[in-house]
């Protein structure tokens, strides 16, 4: 059965090799009223967290900005 509600937060864990994802999400308005959001934990290999990411980037129309330096002509004459 598939389950719907707004994303109000998020954390992680780092386990090394590992990563979990806490997702909390809020059905309805009571919930919120309440400042009792559903919570779900997922464990997932750290390869499965980058491609989560990725896809969510994608899905957002963004890159992830580059991590190169720029040599200095570039940073001169950008």
């Amino acid at each position: 059965m598939d389950s719907y509600g707004a994303l109000v937060g998020w954390t992680h864990e780092d386990l090394g090799d590992r990563v979990v994802l806490r997702i909390q999400s809020m059905q309805s308005s009571a919930q919120v009223e309440d400042h009792e959001p559903d919570s779900l934990r997922l464990l997932m290999s750290k390869q499965q967290a980058a491609l989560l990411g990725n896809n969510l980037m994608q899905i957002a129309g963004q890159t992830l900005p580059s991590t190169r330096d720029r040599s200095w002509f570039r940073r001169l004459f950008g």
